[in-house]
């Protein structure tokens, strides 16, 4: 049946090719013309491509995480956690800001422009782990908007750690002794070891991890009256540190810390299966 419609579509063409093509050119070769261009436009078109893509292509895609990677620690020990809104190259561009100082100025000056703080801003009080916290948020952005960033500095340290418990706590659980009291660093570098195998979140979790152990680091304020170089939790919330210390770059690392932080709620996924796991081990 096929060959036959084939034969008739063949038929037809040859009995009215004058309609498709000029008189006295020949119809074989004129169909072989038209498919060597589509041919040659193919080859041109795939060479194009391949043109395009070479400086991708070329890329070391592992050495390129493992410097993401090392950014993003780097970043995090800095104060500073995974900004959200810069791409993976303009991350390692401003962890190889050898100046604290300079590295601050360049974050602040980044976040001065309306739309990066805006995104900021948008990404914490839309997200569901901020829902318990967003009357306090909007005050924190308002105040801070307003040029009043003193008052929002231990509002928000309250905030980061809430939410950090909230993130790394029913993952530690397993590891928990319950005599044992653990910091929340110790938790988050604890749990660290089950999350560097996965190449997707391992960017954002160390940056979090490198944050928390500098902001979050014991203060040891009674054998250490030496003020620490960086702002920390403990001198702020345990009243050893002054409001005259801080400064407005202060507020806003820790604003972009949170929006990093909530990115985390990938750490609450799966955590039904692992819990009925560990009970039919038990």
């Amino acid at each position: 049946m096929e060959d036959r419609e084939q034969q008739i579509k063949t038929d037809f063409l040859n009995k009215n090719k004058h309609k498709f093509f000029p008189q006295g050119i020949d119809t074989n070769e004129k169909t072989q013309e038209i498919l060597r261009k589509i041919a040659e436009l193919r080859t041109h078109l795939i060479e194009s491509i391949n043109v395009s893509l070479r400086p991708i292509i070329g890329i070391d895609w592992e050495e390129f995480e493992r410097k993401e990677k090392k950014a993003s620690e780097n970043l995090g020990r800095r104060g500073w956690t995974l900004p959200m809104n810069m791409t993976p190259g303009e991350t390692i561009g401003l962890s190889e800001i050898a100046d604290q100082d300079e590295l601050d100025l360049t974050l602040l000056d980044f976040y001065s422009k309306d739309e990066e703080f805006e995104f900021i801003k948008t990404n914490i009080l839309g997200h569901e782990l901020t829902k318990e916290w967003r009357e306090l948020l909007i005050q924190c952005f308002d105040s801070y908007e307003k040029g009043s960033y003193l008052i929002v500095i231990p509002n928000l340290l309250i905030i980061l750690e809430n939410i950090a418990h909230i993130l790394i706590s029913p993952r530690f659980q397993k590891y928990l002794k319950p005599d044992k009291k653990t910091s929340l660093k110790t938790k988050y570098n604890k749990v660290h070891r089950e999350i560097k195998r996965d190449r997707t979140y391992i960017v954002f979790y160390v940056s979090v991890a490198a944050f928390l152990n500098r902001i979050f680091e014991f203060g040891n304020f009674d054998n250490n009256p030496t003020r620490l170089p960086m702002i920390n939790r403990d001198w702020v919330l345990h009243g050893r540190d002054y409001p005259k210390n801080w400064k407005q770059v202060d507020a806003l690392r820790l604003f972009n810390a949170l929006q990093t932080i909530v990115e985390l709620d990938f750490l609450l996924e799966g955590l039904e299966k692992e819990v009925a796991d560990v009970e039919l081990v038990k």
